[in-house]
């Protein structure tokens, strides 16, 4: 996003596990310090990452979130996740002069908008109060012109921020000891991550293994989960990793830690069926891993990108990424 002003307060939900928004506002800060004066995080915890250099005002309340605009006198950036976040905005104060910008990091955000009528009364109201909105799709373009945002204010840009050297570190033995062993055996692993929602398939890609280990095939697959469990599916998936000596499950991994996982690993598989950048299919690309993701979107440069029901390209995937 490009800001018009000389200083920026980024407004988010920063939430402790890995997830593409988190990562995205650390990033930004570190890459924009010199513009970026503060993030207001409106989903405080007592053990968070530092976001230095800049301030880290921590909201107690959402709610909070009215009073501090009001008193506000600099640009706003607001990343949220989904169509809610742009429907807050209609009930927040906006102070003559102040520019407003909005990243909306959900992929699916035009069926949200057609499939629910009250949102999209909402979204057209509260629109006219964006400066400039940063869309991540042709999909998104679209929801934003379907409620009347004009191209002067819509701006394309990317959810990725990239990585530095310095961001990967080794793995921890003391908190990842089974991990370790998968490498200490000279056995490679897979990595899938992400919410533990239908949208990502993680059970179809563990049933995908599952066809492979009965085949002989000798590779690992590791999950680093996080967030919600919406749709009832992590008990599913808990069992499904705990039954099988070839998998390991973790929960609400941090970005750090998740980078080192991914950085020993052979391969990235990401089959969500919703329109959803990937930040990890990037940071996967970015650090030479091999990826397959689905080709519901856009993807970083340098992915194969299939059909998301073809699990048949993710076992060939597997097998090509082990060099078979």
């Amino acid at each position: 996003m490009q800001f018009d002003g000389e200083e920026v307060v980024i407004v988010g939900g920063i939430p402790e596990p890995i997830g593409g928004v988190t990562t995205y506002i650390y990033r930004l800060v570190r890459k924009e310090s010199g513009r970026i004066s503060a993030v207001v995080d409106l989903y405080p915890a007592r053990e968070k990452k530092n976001i230095s250099p800049v301030d880290h005002i921590r909201l107690k309340r959402k709610a909070a979130l009215f009073f501090f605009l009001l008193k506000n006198r600099r640009d706003v950036y607001f990343n949220f996740s989904g169509v809610a976040g742009l429907c807050m905005l209609l009930l927040m104060p906006k102070t003559h002069g102040v520019r407003w910008y909005l990243t909306l990091h959900n992929g699916a955000i035009k069926e949200k908008l057609e499939g629910n009528c009250f949102y999209r009364i909402v979204a057209s109201l509260a629109r006219r109060r964006l400066d400039k909105v940063g869309f991540l799709s042709p999909s998104q373009r679209a929801a934003y012109k379907m409620i009347g945002i004009d191209d002067g204010r819509l701006v394309r840009v990317s959810s990725y921020v990239p990585i530095c050297a310095s961001d990967v570190k080794a793995i921890d033995r003391s908190k990842y000891p089974d991990l370790m062993s998968f490498s200490d055996n000279s056995k490679p692993y897979f990595v899938i991550s992400g919410y533990p929602t239908k949208i990502y398939q993680h059970l179809e890609v563990f049933q995908t293994f599952e066809r492979m280990w009965k085949d002989g095939v000798e590779v690992k697959l590791v999950a680093c989960l996080y967030g919600d469990d919406s749709d009832g599916l992590l008990s599913s998936i808990k069992e499904k990793f705990s039954e099988n000596g070839n998998a390991l499950l973790y929960w609400g991994v941090d970005n750090d830690d998740f980078l080192s996982i991914l950085s020993g690993a052979s391969g990235y598989i990401r089959m969500n069926t919703v329109d959803s950048f990937g930040v990890a299919v990037a940071e996967a690309v970015s650090l030479g891993i091999p990826c397959i993701a689905s080709d519901v979107c856009d993807r970083y440069p340098g992915a194969i990108t299939v059909s998301c029901y073809d699990y048949s390209k993710v076992s060939d995937f597997v097998v090509n990424a082990l060099g078979r």
